[in-house]
């Protein structure tokens, strides 16, 4: 299952979820440029308009301009909320990008980031059968090791962080 579309069902769920519990639902979906925004006033065909919404997504190699995607909240409105991020657990971006404005965000919001584990990672790091993969297998130790530790930072500025592979992102 691709990143993007473990992301939009963890967003169909968790938006349905919310719905039905009273919560009003908010969608902003973006990369440079924020690409899609829905404000829901009521829960009727939530998962339909949530899919349309979601319709024209495609993946980009790129890294997300947060201070745009935080603006976008922000326009959404300054009551507090539960803030989902689907982004990858990537260590560079988010200390270049997301950390700047992460303050504000947690000002206002709650903020979860959940993000698409790569399996492929793990499998990396436990071949070790000849030289090459000694040395995949201690660049995929260094790149799972950096990831750990911004989830701890991130943790630890008070962002409940959620990195799962993608069959199991959705449900948590």
């Amino acid at each position: 299952v691709p990143r993007l579309d473990s992301a939009m069902d963890a967003a169909l769920l968790l938006g349905s979820l919310a719905a039905r519990a009273g919560d009003r639902v908010d969608f902003l979906a973006g990369d440079r440029l924020v690409r899609s925004r829905l404000r829901l006033r009521s829960s009727k065909d939530i998962a339909g308009r949530l899919s349309e919404a979601m319709a024209d997504l495609e993946p980009v190699i790129a890294e997300a301009d947060w201070r745009s995607l935080a603006a976008g909240v922000a326009g959404l409105g300054r009551q507090r909320a539960l803030l989902v991020l689907l982004t990858p657990l990537e260590p560079a971006a988010i200390e270049e990008s997301l950390l700047p404005v992460l303050p504000s965000l947690l000002a206002h919001h709650r903020v979860v980031l959940a993000s698409v584990r790569d399996p492929e990672l793990t499998r990396l790091a436990a071949r070790r059968a000849d030289a090459a993969e000694v040395f995949t297998a201690a660049a995929a130790e260094q790149t799972m090791s950096r990831r750990a530790q911004t989830e701890r930072m991130l943790r630890a500025l008070g962002v409940t962080v959620v990195d799962a592979d993608a069959e199991t992102l959705p449900p948590k």
